[in-house]
């Protein structure tokens, strides 16, 4: 069940006119009773509402940490694409030996594109979604 403020502001205020009819003269001798139950009504929303914020705190928190890693992953697919677009002559320093950089010429440049799109194949879907799910049916009441 989903609770909202306004709900849990209505049930405040029929809990505290349950209690301010208690020994009045409209209280048939239950309403000590019936407040008691509206009491536990309204502690019971409470509950459901904390508990509720508390879910959707986590949903938000597995979000914040789940987009930047996405985002990353995406980054990097693109940096492969845009090496396996290298022209010939293209020169590659792999920060081994920046002073003998690889040069992609004819077989090496065939190689080179071949590897990446390996590559690619290989990390091209991330193992991770995100998705928001709809409320169940308890959830909707």
């Amino acid at each position: 069940m989903s609770i909202t403020i306004d709900q849990l502001m209505e049930q405040a205020l029929v809990y505290a006119s349950a209690w301010s009819l208690i020994d009045g003269p409209f209280d048939q001798g239950n309403q000590l009773e019936q407040a008691g139950l509206e009491k536990q009504v309204l502690l019971e929303m409470l509950v459901a509402f904390e508990d509720q914020a508390h879910t959707a705190g986590a949903q938000e928190a597995q979000l914040d940490l789940a987009k930047p890693l996405i985002e990353w992953h995406q980054q990097r697919i693109g940096n492969i694409s845009t090496l396996e677009q290298a022209v010939e002559d293209t020169q590659i320093c792999l920060g081994v030996d920046d002073a003998n950089p690889i040069i992609l010429r004819g077989e090496m440049l065939k190689g080179w594109r071949f590897a990446l799109a390996i590559a690619k194949q290989q990390f091209e879907k991330f193992p991770l979604s995100i998705q928001r799910t709809a409320p169940t049916s308890d959830e909707e009441e």
